[in-house]
């Protein structure tokens, strides 16, 4: 259920984008509800467990997870700045890898709460994905955008339990970690984006 939630939330990201040149308002007190509900489930369920189970080294990889953003975000810039094909290239698998691993933390052995911030974190990722690619790329290369990443997250999703299979607890905690820096820097850093 969370899979296709997260498919819906994505592509009702750019119908929000478009909306809210309409109405800055509904689009500010809609921006603030999905924040404030990101941040209750990161810091009341996902990062304690993270860290009752992984210890100290979890919160070395939530800092890791807060920077990935970072990193994917200079460079998709950097790729709309300079149309370099090898930035782009790079900016669009670091979105891909990001979508294998929201679907496999949408898998319900990561339980609800981290599936429902997956979901709701991606409304905001629809919106920044249409408001950065659409003008620099075209609605095409754009919708072909949204459609591999659609497709990473089923992968993930579907490949997800393999994984399990083979991780512990420790690390499957670790990678809670990692998606919660992840959500957190949507949280910390949402005025500083266009969206």
């Amino acid at each position: 259920m969370t899979l296709l939630l997260s498919i819906a939330a994505l592509l009702l990201g750019p119908a929000i984008y478009a909306a809210s040149h309409k109405n800055p308002t509904a689009k500010r007190i809609l921006d603030g509800v999905i924040l404030l509900t990101i941040a209750a489930i990161i810091a009341m369920h996902v990062v304690p467990e993270a860290l009752q189970q992984a210890g100290w080294l979890a919160a070395l990889i939530i800092i890791l997870g807060l920077a990935f953003p970072i990193l994917l975000e200079r460079l998709f810039h950097k790729a709309t700045d300079t149309a370099h094909l090898f930035i782009v290239g790079l900016a669009a698998a670091g979105l891909l890898m990001h979508a294998v691993i929201d679907g496999v933390a949408l898998l319900p052995e990561n339980g609800n709460a981290l599936g429902y911030a997956i979901v709701l974190h991606r409304i905001p990722v629809g919106m920044a994905i249409w408001c950065i690619a659409r003008p620099n790329f075209g609605i095409t290369a754009t919708a072909v955008l949204f459609a591999f990443i659609i497709l990473s997250t089923v992968t993930g999703f579907f490949i997800g339990p393999s994984l399990f299979d083979l991780a512990d607890t420790r690390t499957l905690a670790l990678l809670q970690a990692f998606i919660s820096g992840s959500l957190i820097h949507v949280v910390l850093f949402r005025h500083g984006h266009e969206h």
